[in-house]
């Protein structure tokens, strides 16, 4: 190796050090004490629903940073995302409670509507930006619940006949009492 590698790597390996020690990483403390989400369970197609929820937690929060939280409607079938809301925490988030309202327009046929609910925590102003907190599934009936078929449970009627042939064939018959 000559010099001139040698002091150009040396130069870089300097330059790294030197970046990576002023260089600060911050980790968000925050802890999801709850998220649940109200809506209606079975609705008419084409009609307009609301998605309410809510986030609580608690950060570690020194007031440097704003705090939001966001919550996002997607359609598991298309992966589509049909709302998306945020809500203001603010500054001071040591403990918080919001609710995050978002709206969403029913598929136009009967079906069980499979909906993912995924909340975010955003930290503006920091280095880490959004967290995901929660993704959970809703399901919501449109129109009306097909009726179910009338099923025969073919053991329970094999087991009926088995046991009304064998109490027919093992029947003893009784002597006709004759009187004079």
């Amino acid at each position: 190796m000559n010099l001139r590698t040698a002091l150009c790597l040396s130069l870089i390996g300097v330059a790294l050090l030197t970046t990576a020690s002023f260089s600060t990483v911050t980790a968000s403390l925050c802890q999801t004490v709850a998220v649940s989400s109200s809506y209606p369970h079975a609705v008419f197609p084409k009609q307009e629903i609301r998605v309410v929820t809510t986030v609580a937690g608690s950060c570690t929060s020194n007031g440097e940073d704003y705090f939001a939280a966001r919550v996002d409607l997607v359609d598991n079938a298309s992966k589509l995302i049909l709302a998306s809301n945020s809500t203001v925490i603010g500054y001071n988030a040591n403990n918080f409670s919001v609710h995050v309202d978002n709206a969403a327009s029913t598929p136009s046929t009967n079906e069980t509507w499979s909906i993912e609910v995924d909340a975010y925590l955003i930290q503006a102003g920091g280095v880490s930006g959004k967290y995901l907190l929660n993704s959970t599934t809703i399901m919501v009936q449109v129109g009306t619940t097909p009726i179910p078929e009338f099923q025969t449970y073919n053991s329970l009627i094999l087991c009926a006949i088995l046991l009304v042939t064998t109490l027919t064939s093992y029947r003893v018959k009784l002597p006709k009492n004759r009187s004079r």
